[in-house]
């Protein structure tokens, strides 16, 4: 099964998130070797198409579409990864291990998801598979790396719920009022619970709580919407911890963008959406014409294809409704 690489951190759905979302915009994760290649637009269109095509169970017309975007500069872990289950399903055996060598590459660490994922059950059994399957576990191990483990796990646990109660409510189309309350309800135990972890122990960085839970505590903060004032208190923390190497400047990005849009300024990066006429535009925009100039300073794609995200995540989520 391909996976909604859009985390819900982007979408304004509590005070008004990705980010997944996507979105939540996804994780960040960096190769270890050479700087990445800069994405050319056509190989993101490619990458957006090829989604699309194999969402909708056209895996012939998508492989190409993921191979001409990975050669434009797409380099994607979960791109990589949702290209090996395209190859599987299509028996493109080698390919399919290729594909999931240059996911391991860019930092994979889902291995809970790919061992029970049917979609690679034609490449399982392959010269190859093995080793892929063990790069990815101790990319996992290594992204739980923790000085506080314990802190790590209630992390992890509080954003695996945030991102069940968004999806419950993208599933009922924004329409489903328990799911709307029980999404307050979540934010607001989460922002309580992590103003007083960061009281006691300051900003859960990577080195206390290792990379994917310090992501989660950067994700529960992008959704504290109710106290504004917590978000503030935290952006600085975030500025630091980027410049220290711990941090990403994308979600740097989105939680400078939320508390801009929270305390009625003028947002620079485009991150936060509302809908207006039955489409995603950004809300209050400085200086719209250069806003795809600063979001390229910090590894963002285009309003354009931010737009399209949302448009691909509300999608997916309607084809998941039981």
């Amino acid at each position: 099964m391909r996976r909604l690489v859009i985390l819900l951190a982007a979408l304004n759905l509590a005070a008004c998130a990705h980010s997944s979302g996507g979105a939540a915009t996804p994780a960040e994760t960096q190769a270890a070797a050479a700087p990445k290649p800069v994405a050319t637009p056509e190989a993101r269109k490619a990458a957006m198409e090829a989604a699309g095509l194999s969402r909708a169970g056209n895996n012939e017309a998508a492989l190409p579409l993921y191979r001409a975007a990975w050669e434009g500069g797409v380099r994607s872990n979960n791109m990589a990864y949702n290209a090996a289950c395209v190859a599987s399903l299509l028996n493109q055996g080698e390919e399919a291990l290729t594909w999931l060598g240059r996911a391991a590459d860019e930092g994979f660490e889902d291995v809970a998801h790919m061992k029970k994922d049917t979609d690679l059950d034609n490449v399982r059994g392959l010269p190859g598979f093995a080793a892929v399957e063990k790069r990815v576990a101790e990319e996992a191990e290594k992204q739980l790396k923790a000085a506080d483990p314990a802190l790590r796990d209630e992390l992890l646990s509080r954003m695996e719920v945030d991102q069940q109660v968004r999806m419950a409510l993208m599933k009922s189309n924004f329409q489903d009022e328990a799911a709307k309350k029980k999404l307050e309800e979540v934010d607001a135990s989460n922002t309580a619970w992590l103003k007083d972890v960061i009281a006691k122990k300051g900003w859960p960085g990577q080195a206390l709580v290792g990379k994917k839970a310090s992501f989660a505590a950067w994700l529960l903060v992008q959704h504290a919407d109710k106290d504004v004032a917590f978000q503030e208190q935290v952006l600085p923390m975030l500025e630091q911890a980027v410049a220290r190497g711990e941090g990403s400047k994308q979600n740097l990005a989105y939680l400078t963008d939320r508390v801009l849009v929270n305390t009625g300024k003028p947002q620079r990066y485009g991150t936060q959406m509302e809908e207006v006429d039955g489409k995603m535009e950004a809300k209050n925009l400085e200086d719209p014409a250069n806003v795809d100039a600063r979001r390229a300073a910090v590894g963002l794609g285009t309003m354009e294809e931010y737009k399209a995200s949302f448009e691909a995540m509300r999608k997916q989520a309607a084809e998941q409704k039981p």
